[in-house]
């Protein structure tokens, strides 16, 4: 029963913001006005799209993909800049709700400011679509440096978005693809009231009939709102100066990547984490939890490695040294059951769980190498460095 009713909570979660974006372009297209369905879409979908950016969890460009894990993408917004996106985000959908609700009542001027807003929404909503749905192409690896005894050395695996990731794309770019629609027809209604409005209007002055007149063709207007950009950009920038952003710091957010569309930065080819023991299929969970620390050696091939793996490996190299005849038992058996568990581990929530309930264990082993070994953290530290690593380290010491 409880399982059922969680996961009827979970489809409602699901649906609702779908439902809502369902109905309000509903509402467009028949030209209906309701407001309550369009603020809801807009405040649904946007919670919905920073949680779903947020469980993507992807690795910046600096980082190299891992074949076996959870991400086969980079992320395609640098998070560096991202206050800058949100920024600009922000500002062309409040000019936006502005210039719909209060369009009537606002000096002409501010109109012309607003319109200027909204421009920066759809330019940024355009270049989201983009980046996203031209999708993404890592940089492929060698087969023989990913496996040092393939086949085929020289063939290239290549990693891409899978479905996952296209599900994520298409939730991402919902509320880009709404808004266009809403911020085109509502400038396409300024036009159109502007121009009733001044058609009544006669002024003595010729010059400002003439202005009129020109004012009466809606490109016109759109023309003034463009000029109008310059001095909003201008705001927009100071106001990321104040935050520590950079002057081009919304360009750099879709540049400062690697893989998409508009990125400019090139990430090292993807490596293979060692995925046959339970610390190492941990490195699989989000980075911030398992805080993968460095690259290393195993067998041969490069691994990516955390503290957990270092201090788990120091503890059974110490074991194998004080006491050989248990360390093959203990051994015999982690292989045993060890690996077979460890290979339906395929998810970066069932990694994190693994890497919580392997962190007892880990404050154990760190007792015992305290208090066994008269060098405890050169041992961890030197777990997976490449042959002979450690002996330089006592020479050069």
């Amino acid at each position: 029963m409880d399982e059922i009713l969680t996961m009827c909570i979970v489809g409602v979660l699901v649906i609702v913001p779908f439902a809502l974006l369902a109905l309000d372009v509903v509402f467009f297209v028949k030209q209906k006005e309701k407001p309550v369905f369009e603020i809801c879409a807009f405040s649904v979908g946007g919670l919905y799209m920073t949680l779903a950016y947020w469980l993507w969890d992807l690795p910046d460009y600096q980082k190299a993909l891992n074949v076996y894990g959870t991400s086969d993408v980079h992320e395609p917004f640098s998070t560096e800049y991202m206050i800058a996106l949100v920024m600009f985000a922000v500002w062309g959908f409040a000019s936006y709700l502005l210039l719909k609700f209060l369009r009537k009542k606002l000096p002409p001027l501010v109109e012309v400011f607003l319109l200027a807003g909204i421009y920066v929404g759809i330019f940024l909503s355009l270049a989201v679509i983009v980046q996203l749905i031209c999708g993404a192409n890592p940089i492929p690896a060698k087969m023989g440096d990913l496996y040092p005894n393939a086949e085929n050395p020289e063939a290239l695996y290549r990693l891409g978005p899978d479905l996952y990731d296209w599900f994520m794309i298409f939730c991402l770019c919902t509320i880009p693809v709404i808004y266009l629609a809403h911020a085109v027809h509502a400038l396409v209604r300024v036009v159109k009231e502007k121009a009733e409005w001044q058609q009544e209007m006669v002024y003595g002055n010729p010059v400002l009939q003439k202005l009129n007149t020109w004012l009466l063709k809606g490109a016109n207007l759109f023309w003034v709102a463009i000029i109008a950009l310059l001095p909003v950009l201008g705001i927009l920038i100071a106001l990321l100066l104040l935050f520590g952003q950079q002057p081009d710091s919304i360009i750099k957010v879709f540049t400062q990547t690697s893989d998409w569309i508009l990125s400019e930065q090139i990430s090292p080819p993807p490596v293979a984490y060692d995925t046959h023991y339970l610390c190492t299929v941990s490195l699989r969970g989000h980075r911030k939890l398992v805080k993968p620390v460095r690259y290393g050696v195993r067998r041969g091939e490069k691994i990516v490695v955390n503290r957990q793996l270092c201090v788990a490996n120091a503890f059974e190299q110490l074991l194998e040294e004080k006491t050989p005849h248990l360390h093959k038992k203990i051994r015999r058996f982690y292989d045993t059951y060890g690996y077979p568990i460890s290979r339906h581990i395929n998810t970066a929530f069932a990694a994190d769980v693994i890497y919580l309930m392997m962190k007892p264990l880990e404050w154990v082993f760190v007792f015992v190498l305290y208090l066994m070994d008269p060098e405890p953290e050169n041992r961890i530290n030197s777990q997976y460095m490449p042959k002979g690593w450690r002996q330089q380290q006592q020479a050069e010491g």
